[in-house]
């Protein structure tokens, strides 16, 4: 897992980035032309829904030797066109603080190319946030305290639009609280479908659920609330549960039931640590399972990561964004 550190104008950052991965032996993948043509019918809403986020990749694409086209609609195409993560979220508020747990679940084989970045742009909220690409996250907490992560859910059909990686980064730069968010996403034009679970330290949490056609906002009815791979608005059909959503939902659902008044790091590490109801995820045949995990204390902004298997490898404090929020005031 990769660990940056940009800061600055969005074009410096990412052409900085950019040029040190470049140094590194990073060379940008081919991108089909079936990408490239969809890409560019995604350009002009890009640009208007973030146009921070175009220049960013237009300075990622100078660092790195490629064009703004080629890594735009590799971007874009995401998700769209092949699987993307399978994921297990949750919040939960004791009555004093909020906690987050979030396990990332995908093929085995891209774990070298996760990252947890530390993002303190000019003018712009700072936050940390964790990611599987080079520009965009999947989630994050800022240093408001508010906590947004995706997981992502079937849809059918291609649709120009934007995928999770502009929203959750969006949110982060730019939102304070949970409502603001979900102002954001009930605006987002999204080509994909995903439940994005927002939380902040004020007891606020929701999950939203969205398509490339619509959205629903999920409240919860205690003092917590999760999501796994589907979306709880409409049925799963098994061919899409291949990923345990359903089994991983209900374990989530039984552990916070009867935590949730007694939340803390080492009782958000268990929940997320859980093997036999799939939570911590390893799927042999498929050569898929989590990650990553991240548990943290939205309060406190004390932030835990484990790079690999929460059941095996070691949870680590990660101080990179308390330490830049402590280092302004």
């Amino acid at each position: 897992m990769y660990h940056p550190r940009l800061k600055g104008n969005s074009y410096e950052a990412g052409k900085h980035y950019a040029e040190i991965l470049y140094k590194n032996g990073f060379r940008f993948p081919k991108v089909t032309e079936e990408k490239l043509i969809y890409g560019e019918s995604c350009k002009q809403i890009l640009t208007d829904f973030d146009p921070h986020i175009v220049k960013e990749i237009q300075g990622f694409a100078e660092g790195c030797h490629s064009s703004f086209e080629e890594v735009s609609s590799f971007l874009l195409s995401i998700g769209v066109f092949e699987l993307a993560g399978q994921c297990s979220i949750f919040s939960a508020y004791n009555g004093k603080e909020m906690f987050i747990g979030r396990n990332y679940d995908m093929l085995f084989n891209l774990k070298n190319i996760t990252e947890s970045s530390l993002v303190c742009f000019d003018d712009k909220n700072k936050y940390l946030g964790q990611s599987d690409c080079f520009i965009g996250k999947v989630d994050g907490i800022n240093e408001h305290g508010l906590f947004v992560g995706i997981s992502s859910v079937p849809h059918d059909g291609i649709k120009p639009g934007l995928n999770f990686y502009f929203a959750v980064k969006y949110i982060l730069e730019n939102c304070c609280t949970v409502d603001e968010g979900i102002d954001v996403l009930k605006r987002f034009p999204s080509s994909v479908a995903n439940n994005y679970l927002l939380a902040d330290p004020q007891g606020n949490m929701a999950v939203v659920e969205v398509t490339p056609n619509s959205y629903q906002v999920r409240l919860p009815t205690n003092n917590y609330i999760h999501c796994t791979n589907h979306h709880e608005s409409t049925s799963l059909t098994e061919s899409w549960n291949w990923s345990k959503s359903k089994e991983r939902f209900e374990t989530l659902e039984t552990r916070l039931k009867h935590n949730v008044h007694y939340m803390e790091l080492t009782i958000a590490q268990s929940i997320m640590s859980e093997t036999k109801g799939h939570v911590c995820l390893n799927l042999k045949e498929q050569q898929f399972g989590t990650l990553f995990s991240v548990i943290a204390n939205l309060n406190t902004l004390d932030i835990l990561r484990v790079e690999g298997q929460p059941n095996r490898a070691k949870y680590k404090s990660d101080r990179r964004l308390i330490d830049a929020v402590l280092k302004d005031v």
